[in-house]
């Protein structure tokens, strides 16, 4: 053999013991029988071998890689999101690997087995069953399987122990987002939602109750809107249902940017002024409230600092995490929201 075409199969075949063993030794990761490392290490000296960096980083499970898993990449949220982290993952020189699960439970499965045959060095887990209100005892037994393979962390509570959750604050964002309105003089507020069975919403419902009711405002059912889904068709329903309404509401906050992008489309389409006639307001602050006229007044992050947080946890597992952390919360005011007008 030319020793510069020498691999690790040609070591193992000449000291006729497996691959295997000799990535072992190589790495010293687990104890092998003297005789059998003698005969290896004769071999590698015979050749001068050095194995390449990157079957060293493959044997020590440092490929420099993190698989991001994502319910739906097309949400500008989750967009917002990725692209702090890969930033964060591109200045630590890795690559941050894209996987959406469509919010279905079978992708969810395919995806976390795919992880497990990739082995990343971490994976970050962003939306999905890991933010139902009711954990999925199936869903927690497939994350345990993968906490066996490679480091977890979520965008959303902590499910288990040893997997850190940062998450934004949903209570905090939705008290600022009242008090915000109230603020600005409106008592009559709408909140156009969806995904009830997700916990960040049932915590934005509640908070919405406990706010508007501390603040003494007039907290009426049918403004209160349930829609589809976190799309702009989903807003465009909200904005269909508060408009089969004999009274709307002076200000109005939709669950999402989308969701209130969909809105302000339904609204203006049906000759009412934003904000003139109702103010409008939004959460997650994404590109997405700046393509619209008006542009969005929305609850937002720093999602550079957020991707920072999530791809430090998931490349320095020895460091103290919290189990579950909130992320900070603030208002980015547009034109979106006024005081209320006269109708």
């Amino acid at each position: 053999m030319e020793k510069k075409n020498v691999t690790i199969y040609d070591i193992a075949r000449e000291a006729q013991v497996s691959p295997a063993t000799v990535s072992r030794i190589l790495t010293g990761t687990t104890s092998v029988r003297e005789e059998k490392r003698k005969k290896v290490m004769e071999v590698i000296e015979k050749y001068d071998f050095h194995p390449n960096a990157n079957a060293r980083a493959l044997a020590e499970n440092r490929n420099k890689s993190i698989a991001m898993v994502v319910a739906h990449s097309d949400n500008s949220y989750y967009s917002s999101v990725f692209a702090a982290c890969e930033s964060e993952a591109y200045r630590r020189g890795y690559v941050l690997l894209l996987m959406d699960t469509s919010s279905r439970a079978e992708n969810e499965v395919s995806v976390l087995k795919r992880v497990q045959e990739l082995r990343p060095e971490a994976m970050i887990l962003c939306g999905g069953r890991i933010d139902l209100e009711k954990q999925d005892p199936e869903f927690l037994s497939l994350l345990r399987q993968t906490m066996g393979f490679t480091r977890i962390v979520v965008g959303s509570r902590s499910p288990l122990p040893g997997i850190p959750g940062i998450s934004v604050d949903h209570r905090a964002s939705m008290e600022m987002a009242v008090r915000y309105l109230a603020g600005l003089g409106h008592r009559e507020i709408g909140f156009v939602y969806t995904g009830k069975q997700f916990y960040g919403t049932a915590e934005r419902l509640a908070e919405f109750r406990r706010v508007m009711k501390g603040l003494n405002l007039p907290l009426r059912k049918e403004w209160l809107i349930g829609v589809k889904d976190y799309s702009v068709d989903g807003g465009q329903e909200g904005a269909e249902k508060l408009l089969k309404l004999e009274k709307i509401p002076t200000a109005l906050l939709g669950m999402n940017d989308m969701v209130s992008a969909g809105l302000l489309q339904g609204l203006l389409a049906a000759g009412l002024r934003v904000p003139e006639d109702i103010s409008l307001m939004g959460f997650d602050d994404t590109f997405v409230t700046c393509i619209t006229a008006p542009q969005l007044t929305s609850v937002g992050y720093d999602y550079q600092s957020y991707g920072a947080e999530l791809v430090r946890a998931a490349l320095e597992p020895e460091a103290e995490w919290e189990q579950d952390r909130r992320i900070p919360v603030f208002i980015e005011e547009r034109a979106s929201c006024a005081a209320p007008g006269k109708r």
